[in-house]
């Protein structure tokens, strides 16, 4: 009896060691396959991010960086943030001046020159560079699928940003997703509109004409904007160097806000897209305005 005893004493303990064994494998399992989940996620969440170029709206400097100096000074002491400002600064006397002043301006623009000096590209696809929920599509020119593209003697991510603003433009009236920075470049090159000062205006006039547009040059004032705008039409600006770039640079205002301030598209700047803007802000920098929107059936 005893001896049968201790032998069902064996027997239970081996069945618990089993299940215990087979409840460890299990929980072991779930826990790998929880982590092999979640990794999965992050690294789905790590390339839809990276597909946006790490464009985060950085804070970006004012007055800007212009002296070469000073420039050599911000890079340098970027290159100990992370691996790709450590490449830039080590291979810095390969890049032009205004590549240097770009990066050392608008950290956003990191991906953009480091896939300058290596030559790495990514596949052109359709789509906004940042989504930010507005009747027109926002677009970067500095955008990888499209900032290499040559514009003139320059390339678009230096100087594409009237071409653009054309293409948010155009997309957002004609609800055609196919229009992107690349399709205008290629126009705009075709037709000889870009000059050294960068897109001519005539060039609006001209793709107004090619697209069947309407085409408006608009009198510098609140007035003048307000009335436009709340006629549901988008105005391209032209403005001069100073509260968005060293040089001139051409945005685009896609509408207001409650409080009567502007909302811009500027594609060069996601940080500068995000804030609005009051007309005491724009009017000191307004170069020239126009307007192309799409023609109505009653028209």
């Amino acid at each position: 009896m005893r001896r049968q005893k201790i032998r069902r004493k064996k027997i239970r303990k081996k069945q618990q060691y089993r299940v215990m064994k087979m409840l460890g494998v299990g929980l072991l399992t779930t826990i790998l396959l929880t982590t092999y989940t979640k990794s999965t996620e992050i690294e789905v969440a790590n390339a839809e991010h990276l597909s946006k170029d790490n464009i985060r709206g950085v804070t970006q400097p004012f007055p800007f960086l212009r002296d070469e100096g000073l420039v050599q000074n911000d890079l340098e002491k970027y290159s100990t943030e992370n691996m790709k400002a450590k490449y830039i600064y080590d291979n810095i006397d390969r890049l032009p001046i205004a590549q240097k002043r770009l990066l050392a301006n608008n950290k956003d623009t990191v991906d953009y020159i480091y896939g300058y000096l290596t030559g790495k590209r990514v596949e052109y696809r359709e789509g906004e560079s940042v989504e930010l929920d507005r009747k027109y599509p926002y677009y970067i020119q500095w955008d990888r699928r499209w900032a290499y593209d040559p514009l003139g003697a320059d390339d678009v991510a230096i100087g594409g940003c009237g071409p653009v603003v054309v293409a948010m433009l155009l997309s957002g009236e004609l609800e055609d997703p196919s229009i992107t920075p690349r399709t205008i470049v290629e126009i705009e090159n075709q037709s000889g509109h870009y000059t050294p000062s960068g897109t001519a205006w005539s060039f609006f006039k001209y793709i107004a004409n090619r697209y069947n547009m309407n085409y408006q040059e608009v009198n510098i004032s609140r007035e003048d904007i307000d009335k436009v705008i709340d006629d549901g039409k988008p105005i391209i600006l032209s403005v001069k160097p100073g509260k968005f770039t060293t040089v001139g640079h051409i945005v685009l205002i896609t509408g207001k806000d409650e409080s009567g301030n502007y909302i811009i598209n500027d594609p060069n700047s996601l940080g500068r897209s995000l804030k609005v803007w009051s007309y005491n802000e724009l009017s000191t920098e307004i170069k020239g305005m126009f307007s192309l929107s799409k023609k109505t059936e009653n028209v």
